[in-house]
């Protein structure tokens, strides 16, 4: 029974490995954060500071910036009662 959801958690995760574009902000496994400026096969050019630009392998990428913002906004409470003025 917990197979399934492991097996559901890596694939969701090789499909957002997958789906990185150019322009898209990523973090890599080792905490890097930057932005994508080429896709190459399975290599990504990932600049981290002006005109800084590593090779960083597809499969090292750990999330992509836009859906960890997604996902924190969703973690807010979203029943918090506003202040009266």
């Amino acid at each position: 029974l917990a197979v399934m959801p492991a097996r559901r958690k890596r694939a969701q995760h090789a499909a957002m490995q997958d789906s990185v574009d150019v322009g898209d902000e990523v973090i890599s496994a080792g905490g890097i954060h930057g932005t994508v400026r080429a896709i190459e096969d399975d290599r990504l050019r990932l600049e981290i500071a002006p005109e800084v630009v590593v090779t960083l392998d597809r499969r090292a990428v750990a999330a992509v910036a836009r859906e960890v913002e997604i996902e924190a906004e969703a973690q807010e409470d979203p029943e918090t009662p506003a202040e009266a003025g």
